[in-house]
């Protein structure tokens, strides 16, 4: 029986110092975000006074605005009922604004882990490329590319940890500060719910995940139980072949 165990046990090890970040995120085309290109469709839907369509669009993301963004979602679900395609799209980029000002969150809590750190902001930044338009629109198209910029320095001053040392470079916290509340600062006052005077600033405790949300913690909770059960498949199995054989 110990020996039968010995793979369960390796790949546990194995998985333990396996970087957790690798479990944290997966991600398909860093630099898109799913959420925020529907918003594409969603505009165009209501261009054409396509109401269901539109409710369709909204409802297949159903469960990131109920996490993340539920006061937007409540505003679009009640322009979409009367009929009223502006407020229904201010209300989505306002959820797209707080779309970006979340992963930003993220990424700043994740600084010191360069992989994880990036991908959240390449999706912050895919996001801001929905947005751009009505940033060029409601300020001007040097405001856009100044935000640009920040994406571009806040990348560069996550540093890159090389490989093997090969190509590292440090990082500048500071540096990456400034940018992200240059792109928040900027941002937020252009998107406001409809009818109201605040913001609507994402907290992390809107999160139904609250401090967990984007930690290693929880992702090597999911690991340690994987290798669980595998272990648990392996003796089942074993034992079945056990009495199959008698």
């Amino acid at each position: 029986m110990i020996k039968r165990l010995v793979l369960p046990v390796v790949v546990f090890f194995c998985l333990l110092a396996t970087p957790l970040s690798a479990f944290a995120y997966s991600y398909g085309d860093p630099g898109k975000e799913a959420f925020a290109e529907a918003y594409k469709q969603f505009e165009e839907q209501l261009d054409q006074k396509d109401y269901v369509l539109a409710k369709e669009t909204i409802d297949a993301y159903d469960k990131e605005f109920k996490l993340y963004f539920p006061e937007a979602k409540e505003k679009i679900d009640a322009a979409l009922a009367e009929e009223d395609a502006e407020n229904a799209k201010q209300a989505y980029r306002v959820a797209l604004r707080q779309n970006i000002e979340r992963r930003l969150h993220f990424a700043d809590e994740q600084f010191e882990d360069f992989g994880q750190a990036k991908l959240l902001l390449a999706k912050a930044r895919g996001t801001y490329d929905v947005l751009a338009p009505y940033v060029k629109e409601s300020t001007d198209a040097k405001t856009s590319d100044a935000l640009y910029t920040a994406f571009d320095d806040a990348l560069t001053a996550l540093g890159n940890p090389g490989l093997f040392g090969v190509g590292k470079k440090a990082s500048d916290k500071e540096t990456f500060d400034q940018n992200i509340a240059l792109i928040e600062d900027t941002i937020t006052p252009l998107f406001v719910l409809p009818g109201e005077e605040k913001t609507g600033l994402f907290e992390e405790e809107d999160s139904i995940f609250g401090q967990s949300f984007g930690t290693d913690e929880i992702w090597k909770t999911i690991a340690i139980g994987l290798v669980i059960v595998l272990i648990i498949i392996v003796i089942i199995g074993q034992r079945k072949k056990k009495r199959q054989n008698h």
